[in-house]
C-alpha cells in the first residue's frame, strides 16, 4: 500500500459545490467563445464539454459519436496535431474508432488517454457529461497548450460494456483494440482521464493498480501544485478502466478517476452539464500538465 497521501476509505460526496446536480438542475452558464491565453483554461474545457454534450448520446457507431470526432479533429488540428482514425468492431459487430492525435510520426513515450463512448440505453437525454465528455474536453484544451511532440493523445471508443455491468469480455474494448495494434512499439507511461470535471470531484487513483514510481509523480504533482490530499488521493483497490489493457502489457500507467461507486449521478440522466465546473477541469488540467513535466523530464534524465 502507498504511504503518503491519505488512503479513501469512505465516499467523499459528488455533488455540486453550491446546489445539488440532477436534471432540475440549472447549469451554470457557459463561456462566450473559447479564450486565446498560453495557460490551460478550463472554462476552454467547459466550453469543449458543453459543446459534446450537446451533441446528445454517443454511443459507439452512433451518429452522434462520428459528429464528436468531427469536433474533436476540427480543434486537434486547429492546435497544430495530425490526427488518425483507428477503425475496429467490437465482437457483437458494432462499429467503433479510435481517435490519435500526435505531432511527430515517431513513437512517443506518453500517452494522454481518455474515453468518448456513452453507455448506451441509459435514457434518452443522457449527457455522459462528466463520465466521458470531461476527459475529452480536458484532452482538447491541453492540446491547445501543449506542443512537446513526446506526446501522443488518445480518444478510446468502447471503454463502456454493452451489459449492465463490466466484465473482463464486456468492455475496454477500445483499449484492447489499441494495445494490441501498437504491438512492440507501446508508449513508456500512460495518464488516463476519466471523470475529472465533476463539481465537489474526489480523485482517487486506484492504488492496486498504481506503480510506486507513478505513486511517486502524482503524489509529487499534488504537492508541487499545493492542492488538497483528502480531495487528490488514493482509492484501496483497482478498477477496470483503460489504464488496464496498458498495465498489462507492461505500460507504467496512473488513472485519474473520480470517485463514482455508490453515487447517484453516475451512468443515469443526473451526468449532465449541471455536474461540470470549469475549476474542477482546470484543477485537472493543471495537475496532467505538472505530470507531463515531470513524467518526460524524468525520462530525459534516464536517457544516455
Amino acid at each position: 500500500m502507498h504511504r503518503g497521501l491519505p488512503i479513501l476509505l469512505a465516499l467523499a460526496f459528488c455533488g455540486c459545490d453550491d446546489k445539488p446536480a440532477g436534471p432540475a438542475a440549472t447549469p451554470p452558464p457557459a463561456p462566450a467563445e473559447l479564450v486565446h491565453t498560453p495557460e490551460f483554461s478550463g472554462h476552454n474545457a467547459y466550453l469543449h464539454c458543453a459543446a459534446i454534450c450537446a451533441m446528445g448520446p454517443r454511443y459507439s457507431g452512433s451518429e452522434a459519436y462520428e459528429q464528436q470526432l468531427r469536433y474533436l479533429e476540427k480543434h486537434l488540428h486547429a492546435a497544430g496535431w495530425k490526427t488518425e482514425r483507428n477503425p475496429f468492431s467490437a465482437p457483437n459487430g458494432v462499429r467503433m474508432c479510435n481517435l490519435r492525435a500526435f505531432r511527430s510520426t515517431s513513437p512517443a513515450p506518453l500517452l494522454i488517454s481518455c474515453h468518448i463512448d456513452t453507455k448506451i440505453n441509459v435514457a434518452p437525454d443522457f449527457e455522459s457529461a462528466d463520465d466521458g465528455a470531461s476527459g475529452a474536453a480536458a484532452l482538447l484544451e491541453l492540446a491547445r497548450v501543449t506542443t512537446d511532440e513526446r506526446i501522443e493523445l488518445i480518444f478510446l471508443d468502447g471503454e463502456e460494456a454493452f451489459a449492465r455491468s463490466m466484465s473482463e469480455t464486456d468492455g475496454l474494448y477500445g483499449s484492447r483494440f489499441d494495445v494490441a495494434r501498437r504491438g512492440n512499439q507501446l508508449p513508456r507511461w500512460q495518464i488516463n482521464l476519466d471523470m475529472v470535471g465533476g463539481r465537489n470531484k474526489t480523485i482517487a487513483i486506484p492504488s492496486l493498480d498504481t506503480s510506486d514510481f507513478m505513486y511517486a509523480q502524482y503524489a509529487s504533482a499534488i504537492q508541487v501544485l499545493g492542492l488538497s490530499e483528502e480531495k487528490w488521493t488514493v482509492w484501496p483497490g483497482g478498477y477496470m478502466d483503460d489504464h488496464l489493457p496498458y498495465l498489462e502489457a507492461g505500460v507504467d500507467s496512473l488513472n485519474l478517476i473520480a470517485v463514482f461507486s455508490g453515487t447517484s449521478w453516475w451512468h443515469t440522466s443526473r451526468d449532465n452539464m449541471s455536474r461540470i465546473c470549469p475549476r474542477s477541469l482546470h484543477e485537472s488540467g493543471l495537475v496532467t500538465l505538472q505530470l507531463i513535466r515531470q513524467l518526460l523530464s524524468a525520462g530525459a534524465e534516464a536517457a544516455p
